[in-house]
């Protein structure tokens, strides 16, 4: 069973992507900013991260600029309302697909299965 790291402060949103990841048959772990993501980043070693961009304590981009400096390699789902274009010019890059909020079933079931392979 492949598990995959939600990383998202809005309750709504994490319960619903959860539980539509988990009927798809994933084991999902959740995480509400991104100092939890990391942590369990590193402790539970996802095969798939999707991750928020505007959270409390650590950002989106900062944590994956955080994860990828200790390591992890495994695909990353960036999720934002804002524009990819529009995000920090310090921000280096490392989310390997980008999904705009809000979104639907659909788009994240296909691109978690295509970054899965």
């Amino acid at each position: 069973m492949k598990r995959i790291l939600l990383v998202e402060d809005e309750i709504l949103i994490s319960l619903n992507s959860s539980m539509l990841l988990e009927d798809e048959g994933f084991a999902v772990d959740v995480a509400f900013n991104g100092e939890q993501g990391l942590d369990l980043a590193l402790a539970r070693s996802p095969d798939l991260i999707v991750t928020d961009y505007m959270m409390p304590r650590m950002d989106g981009l900062t944590f994956i600029m955080e994860a990828r400096a200790r390591g992890v390699t495994v695909p990353i789902l960036l999720t934002t309302s804002m524009p990819e274009k529009g995000l920090s010019e310090t921000y280096r890059g490392g989310h390997d697909a980008y999904l705009a909020k809000p979104y639907n079933a659909e788009q994240l079931l296909a691109l978690v299965r295509r970054l899965l392979g």
